[in-house]
C-alpha cells in the first residue's frame, strides 16, 4: 500500500466516523510555546484539552507535520527521523476509551489489513496515584486480543502527559509482530519480548489532571489523544525493513545515487542522513524559518550543514549538480509533502552553504598548518580538534577524513572529553544560586501570578505582563515580571525554557527559572 493510498484511507474512515479536518500548524511553535518546533500534534489543542470548547466540532483528525531533534545521532537507523508525520485523532469531552479502542482495531484490520494474529497490546498497570486501566482491558479482550498478548506496564510505557502541569492519562498502544518467525510464540508479547515488536498506533486517555503542586485530580471531561507514526506505518505496509526504503525516500536515495555514482548498499548511513536533512530542511525554510545562530535558526543551519558535509563526504559534486539534486528533491517533496516555495528556498539553502564553504575553507588552512609537520600515522593534538570543531565550526567528520587521506590520527575519545568538560563548564555558569539570600532583592516585591494555564483565554489576550526588577546578581540577570506563563522549577519538574521579548525588542533567552516565596525569578543569558 503506498503512502498516497494509505492517506485516503485515513481520511476516508474518520469522516465516516464524524470527525472533522484540524488545519495543520506551522512546524514552528507559536509564540506562547516554550518549545521551538511543533512535536506533536496534541501542541496546538492544550487549551481543549483543560475544557474549552473547539470551535470545529468535539471529534478531530488530521496529519501533522513535527520536528524532533533528540533523536538526530539516531537517524541512520531503520526508524529515526528529525522531521515526521504523525497521523492524529481525538475526542474533546465526547466518546472515551470503547469506541477508541473499537475503532483503533477497525481500522488497522478492515481498512489496512494488519493480520490480527500479529497483533500485540499494552495496558496501563497501577501506581499508587491511579488504578489498574481495567476498563482498556476489558475491551482489548472484547476485541479478540487474547490475554496473553496484552501487558499491563508501568507508567514509564503507559502513562502520557503534554507537560508537567496539564491533562494527563493511561495509555493502551498497539504493537505489530516484527520478529523473524511468521506468528509470534504463544509467551511472546511486549513485555516478553520487546524486541519482536513494533509500536504502530497509540490510545492516550486524558482522565486525570496534574496540577503545579503534582496532584493528580480526576477530569470532570475527559479526553482521547491517538496517534499513529505516518512514515513507520508506511515502513509496515510496503513491508519493508526500514523508513527509507519506501515511496516516500527511496526516490531521494535514488538521486542521491544518481549525482554520486555512490552504492547506497556501502553507505546507508549518509545516504540517510542526507534525505532526512534535506527534507528537514525544505520543510523548515518553508514555514519561513531562517538559519542563523539562534534559537530555531541554529538548529536549522546545523541540519543544512549536517546535510552538505555528510552529501561532499560521499563525493564532492559540481556546484550544478548539486543544484540540480535539491532541485529535484524538493520537486518530489512540494509533490508529496507539502506545496513548496522551491525558489525561495533555493536561494536560502545556497546563502547558507556558500557561507558555510567559507568556514570550512578557513578551517581546512588551519588544519592543514597543524598537520603538514606531523610525521605519519601521529596523533592530531585533542584540544586541536576541538578547536576546530567548537571555534572553527569545522564538523569533526571532515576532520576525521582529511586526517585519514594524511595518515595522521585523531583519538576520538578524548575529543569527548573535551567537550564533555565545556558543557560541563556551561552548566556550572548557568547554574542557580542557591546559596544567596534572595530576600534583600525582594523587598515589597509581590507574588507572582502563574498564568500557564490561562494565556488563550480571551481576556489575557494582548494584556500587558509588567516587567518589575531587572537586576543582576553574582554575574546573573534576573527579571521578574507580575505575571509568568514559565513554570518554575519544582521537586522533579523541571523549569519551562523560551525566550521574552522586552519593551525595547531586547530578546532574551530563559536560562532557569526558580522560586523564592512565590516570587518567580527569571534567569536569562
Amino acid at each position: 500500500m503506498d503512502s498516497k493510498i494509505l492517506r485516503q484511507k485515513r481520511e476516508d474512515f474518520w469522516l465516516k466516523h464524524d470527525h472533522k479536518y484540524l488545519p495543520e500548524v506551522s512546524l514552528l511553535s507559536s509564540k506562547e510555546s516554550t518549545s521551538m518546533f511543533n512535536v506533536a500534534g496534541m501542541q496546538q489543542l492544550i487549551p481543549y484539552l483543560s475544557g474549552k470548547k473547539h470551535e470545529l466540532w468535539s471529534r478531530l483528525f488530521n496529519i501533522q507535520k513535527c520536528i524532533r531533534t533528540v533523536d538526530i545521532d539516531e537517524v541512520w537507523d531503520t526508524s529515526h527521523l528529525t522531521f515526521f508525520e504523525m497521523m492524529w485523532n481525538w475526542s474533546l469531552w465526547d466518546y472515551f476509551k470503547k469506541e477508541s479502542i473499537m475503532w483503533s482495531y477497525e481500522f488497522l484490520v478492515n481498512e489496512l489489513w494488519f493480520d490480527p494474529k500479529k497483533l500485540a497490546v499494552t495496558v496501563f498497570e497501577w501506581n499508587n496515584e491511579s488504578p489498574r486501566d481495567e476498563e482498556s482491558f476489558k475491551y482489548r479482550k472484547e476485541i479478540w486480543i487474547p490475554e496473553d498478548k496484552i501487558s499491563f506496564l508501568w507508567v514509564k510505557d503507559n502513562w502520557r502527559s503534554p507537560g508537567p502541569i496539564w491533562p494527563c492519562g493511561p495509555d493502551t498502544e498497539i504493537f505489530y509482530r516484527v520478529g523473524d518467525s511468521n506468528y509470534p510464540p504463544i509467551d511472546s508479547n511486549v513485555k516478553t519480548d520487546e524486541d519482536n515488536w513494533m509500536e504502530i498506533r497509540n490510545n492516550v486517555f486524558m482522565e486525570y489532571y496534574r496540577d503545579e503542586s503534582g496532584k493528580l485530580t480526576k477530569l470532570k471531561n475527559q479526553n482521547v489523544d491517538t496517534g499513529m507514526w505516518f512514515e513507520r506505518m508506511c515502513a509496515v505496509l510496503q513491508n519493508k525493513e526500514s523508513i527509507f526504503d519506501t515511496d516516500i525516500f527511496k526516490p531521494i536515495i535514488d538521486l542521491i545515487q544518481k549525482y554520486t555514482w555512490i552504492s547506497y548498499i556501502w553507505n546507508e548511513i549518509r545516504f540517510r542522513i542526507v534525505a532526512d536533512h534535506l527534507r528537514t530542511a525544505s520543510l523548515l525554510l518553508n514555514d519561513w524559518a531562517i538559519p542563523s545562530n539562534v534559537w530555531t535558526g541554529y538548529v536549522l543551519r546545523m541540519i543544512i550543514r549536517r546535510m552538505y558535509y555528510n552529501l561532499i563526504l560521499l563525493k564532492d559534486i559540481s556546484e550544478n549538480d548539486l543544484k540540480s539534486f535539491i532541485s529535484h528533491s524538493l520537486d518530489f517533496f512540494s509533490l508529496n509533502v507539502r506545496k513548496l516555495n522551491i525558489n525561495e528556498i533555493m536561494t536560502w539553502f545556497f546563502g547558507e552553504i556558500n557561507v558555510f564553504k567559507t568556514t570550512i575553507n578557513r578551517a581546512i588552512k588551519i588544519l592543514d598548518e597543524k598537520i603538514k609537520n606531523l610525521p605519519k600515522n601521529s596523533l592530531l593534538d585533542s584540544k586541536d580538534v576541538f578547536f576546530l570543531y567548537d571555534t572553527c565550526g569545522f564538523p569533526l567528520e571532515l576532520t576525521k577524513e582529511i586526517c585519514l587521506e594524511n595518515n595522521i590520527h585523531i583519538d576520538e575519545d578524548a575529543f569527548k572529553k573535551e567537550l564533555e568538560n565545556q558543557k560541563e563548564r556551561s552548566r556550572k555558569s548557568a547554574k542557580f544560586q542557591k546559596d544567596i539570600d534572595w530576600s534583600k532583592y525582594l523587598e515589597w516585591i509581590p507574588q507572582t501570578k502563574f498564568i500557564a494555564y490561562d494565556i488563550e483565554d480571551d481576556s489575557y489576550k494582548n494584556k500587558k505582563i509588567s516587567l518589575l526588577k531587572d537586576f543582576i546578581v553574582n554575574q546573573q540577570r534576573v527579571l521578574i515580571f507580575d505575571q509568568t506563563p514559565f513554570y518554575a522549577e519544582s521537586g522533579w519538574q523541571k523549569w519551562d525554557s523560551g525566550w521574552i521579548e522586552l519593551d525595547n525588542w531586547e530578546r532574551v533567552k530563559i536560562k532557569d527559572v526558580q522560586k523564592y516565596e512565590w516570587v518567580f525569578l527569571h534567569l536569562v543569558d
